[in-house]
């Protein structure tokens, strides 16, 4: 099977919009979103798009800011658009439970998937239609079922507030590569 088609989990197409040279309005991107992990039984990322801060600032053009490898640290000042296929998990696999300092919009286009919080009592399942707003929670996914997982995910830069943090206690650092296991 080719890396850059499944079809299983199909490509997305993505449409950017923008300015030509005389201001009129047009496409500026047309085609397949950057397909990270096609092709393989491990989750797989499609980046829509991705801004460094908020508000946004929009020219005419620019570089699609999702090519290139897939980027796993966080936007802290901007947002990150992106498609994620979670297949099934498999017996003995441990979740990665993490919490990141912004808020996730996760919407499931397909099938469902099972969020964690602090521990393994706490959890909520979330189906095809259910959308979530995760705000800086200790969290870890599952996908429990026998079928893939399809989440649109917005993720938006935040700060926890000083008395949230007396709580919880300091954000930790982002660790996408999971090294503090």
């Amino acid at each position: 099977m080719s890396a850059d088609k499944d079809d299983r989990y199909p490509n997305l197409r993505r449409v950017v919009t923008g300015h030509d040279k005389n201001g009129r309005a047009g496409v500026m991107i047309d085609g397949p979103c950057v397909y990270h992990g096609a092709g393989t039984d491990s989750w797989r990322v499609q980046d829509i798009w991705e801004a460094a801060q908020v508000p946004v600032p929009i020219d005419a053009t620019e570089p699609d800011p999702t090519a290139g490898p897939v980027n796993f640290n966080l936007p802290t000042h901007g947002i990150r658009v992106r498609v994620t296929d979670i297949p099934p998990t498999k017996p003995g696999f441990q979740p990665y439970r993490h919490r990141t300092n912004h808020m996730d919009f996760l919407h499931v286009l397909e099938g469902e998937i099972c969020m964690q919080f602090d521990d393994e009592e706490g959890e909520i399942t979330l189906r095809k239609g259910d959308t979530l707003v995760q705000r800086a929670t200790n969290h870890a996914w599952i996908n429990r079922s026998d079928k893939h997982c399809r989440l649109f995910i917005l993720m938006v830069a935040g700060r926890i507030t000083p008395e949230l943090e007396k709580l919880v206690g300091p954000m930790p650092e982002w660790d996408p590569d999971h090294k503090r296991e």
